[in-house]
């Protein structure tokens, strides 16, 4: 990892705490990078509007954002061609950061489907004495074995973008708390339900 991602690392306290409660294995296929870093997309290429949600998965108002908004603005902008979604990880501790890293071992429509799942059963895995064993069975249901949810928790080019893309998003956006959301490239306050959503994406169109 880079120093500055290091430091950042180290101030979060998002890497010791896990390896101390992870059963480490040598494992040698490794993560697809250029799959892995490909921006997280859903709607029309071509729309109008570009919104990037930052969003921590551990984060309970990011978990309501996905199951309560998230639906309504699927319905009547991302899937009539208006509004594209973009997922950007922002991630608040050390549990996040792994899950951010397991869903992105996920191509794009398992990759949404896995947020979901994450977002819905938040509650469950987040606040377990075990998220790892939690994490798995939500990987298992993508496809993934334990021990390739495991590499991807622990592939350092994987967490070093993840941590970085964090970085980036504070300096270009001010993005300092999650969910947080930017509207073609124009930071969105207060813009949390989807009658604020609504607002001003009328508006933008």
């Amino acid at each position: 990892m880079r120093r500055r991602t290091l430091n950042l690392v180290l101030g979060l306290g998002l890497i010791a705490p896990f390896t101390a409660g992870l059963p480490l294995k040598a494992l040698a296929a490794g993560v697809d990078m250029e799959a892995a870093m490909a921006p997280r997309v859903v709607g029309d290429p071509d729309a109008k509007i570009t919104i990037s949600e930052y969003f921590s998965m551990t984060c309970p108002h990011c978990a309501r954002f996905h199951t309560e908004v998230y639906p309504q603005l699927k319905e009547k902008y991302i899937d009539t061609g208006k509004v594209k979604m973009e997922f950007k990880d922002f991630p608040l501790d050390q549990w996040a950061l792994r899950a951010s890293a397991m869903a992105r071992c996920l191509d794009g429509k398992r990759y949404v489907a896995m947020v979901d799942l994450l977002m819905k059963k938040q509650s469950v895995w987040a606040r377990s004495e075990n998220p790892f064993a939690e994490l798995v069975k939500l990987g298992r249901l993508a496809g993934l074995s334990e021990e390739r949810v495991q590499e991807c928790m622990t592939d350092e080019k994987l967490l070093d973008f993840i941590l970085n893309e964090r970085l980036a998003a504070t300096k270009d956006h001010d993005i300092n708390s999650t969910p947080s959301f930017v509207m073609n490239g124009r930071k969105l306050d207060g813009v949390f339900s989807f009658e604020a959503f609504e607002e001003v994406i009328e508006d933008a169109l």
